[in-house]
């Protein structure tokens, strides 16, 4: 890559359009104490002369990174491993510009790799295996895509960032849950693995899930809310809180919230018809008819008292528990689904328990 200075003055003489290289020096070796993976050398001998400068005048990455460092006055350069083969050329750098006292220490970070198969994780993997990459939604303004971001998915910031920090990284202990403020303190790059890590999905899912289960009955309601008001249902503070205590176990993101309570805030269009071939009985109908004129003459109606009336029915009768449970609990939300029985009844209220109760027994027979 060397031209002699004659050959130089020749080509700059015509006008020939030119680049400006790094010239390395010979056979030289050009050790750096990596805080990741400790001491490493190259030789020169195995590395090219790199444009610094552009033929349109502008500098290239290596230059203009080495001297925007230099001036911000950067301490600590971290970044991935695939820029390792870099450092010695930004070294050579520092020392050739005079910043050699003052340079940054280096650290090169593992790869973070698909959860199937091999090769590094790409923004591509998460839209083909179902998961987000991003932490962001992020919209390519060049390619038109859009890709999926970790808020937008549901996810909770505490579970992302844990997600990030245990990749790759071991703190040395049992622990699996960290604050910002907690791996504030003790992490550190020398703990961070040399090898790549393999990114898992589900334990994405786990950390959320851990969060999410912290998280108080009205701070989830809250997240609730605009759940609720983008599909046009208005509901008391009370009810959607008692509705979220209910089915907060079930749950590992707020959306989910919706799909194990919906019942709750709507009326059912339809009834499982699997449900109804195996449980609704000839008598049935008539069955249900007695339990709601039970259930309007109940005076406190909360779930310890409804389930004390409809028991004490149930035995003055002899009837089976069993065969009028699925169907009551069928007409109340539509399928085999849900919390406990009389806790639906309780939070659904008096008045539209009983009307549920006679909608379905309509329905029911109608199709039947």
């Amino acid at each position: 890559m060397t031209l002699s200075k004659t050959e130089v003055d020749e080509k700059l003489k015509t006008g020939e359009s030119f680049v400006v290289r790094f010239k390395m020096p010979e056979n030289t070796n050009v050790t750096e104490n990596d805080i990741i993976r400790g001491e490493v050398t190259f030789n020169t001998s195995v590395l090219d002369d790199k444009v610094i400068f552009k033929a349109d005048g502008m500098p290239t990455y290596h230059l203009a990174n080495v001297v925007d460092d230099h001036l911000m006055e950067i301490s600590h350069v971290i970044r991935g491993e695939e820029w390792l083969s870099s450092m010695p050329l930004h070294v050579l750098l520092y020392r050739a510009l005079g910043w050699e006292n003052t340079r940054p220490r280096f650290a090169h970070l593992p790869l973070i790799l698909k959860p199937v198969g091999k090769g590094k994780l790409s923004k591509r993997d998460g839209d083909k295996m179902g998961f987000p990459v991003f932490p962001l939604l992020w919209n390519d303004t060049i390619s038109g895509e859009t890709f999926r971001g970790y808020r937008e998915d549901g996810y909770f910031p505490e579970a992302f960032i844990n997600l990030l920090a245990l990749l790759g990284w071991n703190p040395g202990t049992e622990q699996e849950f960290f604050s910002l403020e907690e791996l504030s303190e003790i992490f550190s790059l020398e703990r961070v693995v040399k090898s790549g890590s393999r990114f898992d999905p589900e334990k994405a899912k786990w950390f959320n899930k851990h969060y999410f289960q912290q998280k108080s009955v009205k701070e989830l309601s809250d997240l609730f809310k605009p759940v609720l008001n983008d599909k046009g249902i208005s509901a008391s503070d009370e009810k959607i809180q008692k509705v979220v205590a209910e089915v907060k176990e079930r749950c590992q993101f707020v959306s989910e919230i919706w799909e194990q309570s919906n019942f709750f805030f709507t009326v059912p269009e339809s009834y499982d018809a699997k449900t109804i071939e195996k449980r609704w009985l000839p008598e049935t109908s008539a069955q249900l008819t007695e339990i709601y004129k039970v259930f309007s003459v109940v005076e406190n109606w909360e779930q310890t008292k409804i389930k004390e009336a409809f028991s004490n029915f149930m035995n003055e009768k002899g009837w089976n528990f069993g065969a009028i449970m699925n169907p009551l609990r069928l007409c109340l939300v539509g399928g085999n689904v849900g919390p406990d029985l009389f806790k639906i009844c309780e939070i659904l209220g008096q008045e539209e328990t009983i009307e549920r109760l006679k909608t379905a027994i309509e329905k029911i027979e109608k199709a039947a």
